[in-house]
């Protein structure tokens, strides 16, 4: 009886080692996929949320408010990629010559590497930093509006 005992939780001990190890796969293979889309083509690179007050960035700022307002307005689990398509296509086509080459994938990627969104399991979820930015945005909009 105690021989088959050691042989049940060696057999349990083995399974779930494996469960384990496919966990591991599939999370090693999703950063994988991550980085290979950072490392392949950066066209962002050198923006910066920072540069949104400058006046010469703030037009191609301003383009990123309706997509990140879209973000804001859904609850908790946010919005799927997918949904976000007509908001890149709208950024992109202001500014072909930033987003050259650049997908949505990218674009949501460089909005979470300035801590504005939050990109997990296919969902956009925005920020605390985000909605500051965004309450921010309307307050600099609306004291420039009482000053023409």
């Amino acid at each position: 009886m105690p021989v088959l005992i050691v042989v049940t939780l060696a057999y349990l001990f083995f399974f779930a080692v494996v469960g384990l190890i496919a966990v591991a796969e599939i999370a090693d293979r999703r950063e994988r996929r991550r980085r290979k889309l950072v490392s392949v083509h950066t066209p962002l690179l050198g923006l910066s949320v920072t540069q949104a007050f400058d006046p010469a960035f703030a037009p191609l700022w301003e383009a990123q408010i309706p997509a990140l307002e879209r973000i804001s307005k859904a609850d908790f689990a946010g919005v799927p990629l997918r949904r976000l398509n007509r908001s890149f296509a709208g950024v992109t086509g202001r500014f072909p010559e930033i987003f050259e080459g650049c997908g949505i994938e990218q674009w949501v990627l460089f909005l979470q590497q300035e801590e504005l969104v939050l990109w997990f399991a296919g969902r956009v979820r925005i920020t605390d930093k985000g909605r500051e930015f965004l309450r921010f945005r309307f307050i600099c909009d609306v004291s420039m509006a009482g000053k023409e």
